[in-house]
């Protein structure tokens, strides 16, 4: 029987009252990489009886990538846990880590339905590595203020139940119950930044100071001076009219302009982590103050922040995700009874209300004219896409829904006068980022 001594006693102590702080209403899953952490974290829940669900993420970096990928199904099957693998292109433009970083929460986000949970295994000396690493990189209080055990991510929650559980605490539970794992050979290769804190500078620190410790009540201090600049920036967006737009969010110019340039930056900050994004880089901010500053009123700068892009547009800064580029001369036939994914990741719902045809959806070619219903003339299509106010960027993604050669409809916009129906108010459901039932 375990005692209180037991490092097994001590983590799942541990780990029972964590999870009772967030009860779970959909699916729990774990990152399972098979190493050490989800290893050991994996097995705690299986021994707690917990229902869960495990998701492998493969990145396909390493020679030995099939091999990590079998051995997670293998201990999955051992343990009777269900495992959903994915397999990755990693973009290393930005660096190995960083690209297989974003791959990986990709992956996660689009898993997540609401309600659900995702467990990661950080663990206490996680958080050292993490903290230097962002002192490094000149990160601000919300940076420093270290992995925080829950937040948001897609439609579930992100969980990290082991930040105060040390690496050796794992490794005698694994030792205790002799678990087996794998070790990534790159964690040992000293050219990556947080393997070269990890072997090279954090030992001679940790033989003079209780680091875990330290970097913990640190951390717990910069939280609360996060926090207060979250409360901050939400006032703010209130201020400056935020709002759900058909792709991604905006905000009224002339309020956010007049805000302090150290505020906008807060904002821009917790709005793009907000939205899903990164933490947007201190030049890109700067690139995005002088967009704005020098720019006209017609023209439409659009800077890169991280996976999302920010765009002025009639008086409005636009928060949008980055999207595929569309193929040219795209057409298919449709039903109207389904959903119909486009190209682009965009999609049109089902149409249940139209009359039965069979219909053909493409996108602009340049040239094209229609008249809208009720009215006596047509015109471009280029023009009335700037009547009804639709942004450019999406403008050449709009689809249109043709019956033969008949423009029955643009997007969601308006119906033609080639309509065939009997409610023309009933428009197609068409949103260029998401996913139908």
């Amino acid at each position: 029987m375990a005692t209180l001594g037991d490092s097994s006693f001590t983590l799942q102590d541990s780990l029972r009252v964590f999870l009772a702080r967030f009860p779970c209403r959909g699916r729990r899953w774990v990152a399972l990489s098979g190493g050490l952490d989800s290893t050991v974290l994996l097995h705690l829940l299986s021994v707690e009886g917990e229902p869960v669900s495990a998701v492998h993420v493969h990145h396909g970096l390493s020679p030995n990538a099939d091999d990590w990928s079998e051995h997670c199904a293998e201990l999955a099957d051992s343990l009777g846990i269900p495992l959903y693998t994915k397999q990755v292109e990693v973009d290393t433009r930005a660096g190995v880590e960083a690209g297989a970083r974003d791959a990986r929460y990709q992956v996660f986000q689009q898993l997540l339905e609401p309600g659900d949970q995702l467990l990661l295994a950080h663990h206490g000396d996680d958080q050292v590595e993490t903290f230097f690493l962002r002192v490094l990189r000149g990160a601000g209080p919300q940076g420093l203020s270290g992995m925080r055990n829950c937040r948001p991510l897609g439609a579930g929650l992100l969980l990290r139940p082991l930040l105060n559980v040390s690496r050796s605490e794992l490794e005698a539970y694994a030792r205790e119950h002799e678990i087996t794992w794998i070790e990534d050979e790159s964690n040992s290769d000293p050219r990556f930044d947080r393997n070269y804190l990890r072997s090279r500078v954090l030992p001679l620190l940790s033989d003079r100071w209780p680091l875990r410790q330290r970097v913990q009540r640190a951390a717990q201090n910069l939280q609360e001076s996060a926090l207060l600049l979250q409360e901050l920036a939400d006032l703010d967006l209130g201020a400056c009219r935020r709002r759900a737009e058909r792709l991604g969010e905006s905000i009224a110019l002339d309020p956010f302009l007049a805000l302090s340039p150290e505020r906008r930056r807060n904002l821009l900050r917790c709005w793009a982590e907000a939205s899903g994004g990164t933490w947007p880089s201190a030049q890109q901010l700067a690139e995005l103050e002088q967009q704005l500053a020098s720019a006209e009123a017609d023209r439409l700068p659009a800077v890169p922040l991280g996976r999302l892009i920010a765009r002025r547009f009639r008086d409005r800064l636009f928060l949008t995700p980055t999207l595929p580029e569309v193929p040219e001369g795209f057409a298919a036939s449709w039903s109207g009874r389904h959903s119909l994914q486009l190209p682009g990741e965009g999609c049109m719902g089902p149409l249940p209300d139209w009359p039965t045809a069979e219909y053909t959806v493409s996108f602009r070619r340049g040239g094209e004219r229609a008249r809208p219903l009720e009215r006596q003339h047509s015109q471009t299509l280029k023009k009335l896409l700037q009547e009804y106010g639709l942004e450019p960027w999406l403008r050449d993604r709009v689809p249109l829904i043709f019956e033969g050669e008949r423009l029955l409809a643009v997007g969601d916009l308006f119906l033609c006068d080639g309509w065939i129906g009997t409610t023309p108010e009933t428009l197609p459901d068409w949103r260029p980022l998401a996913f139908f039932d």
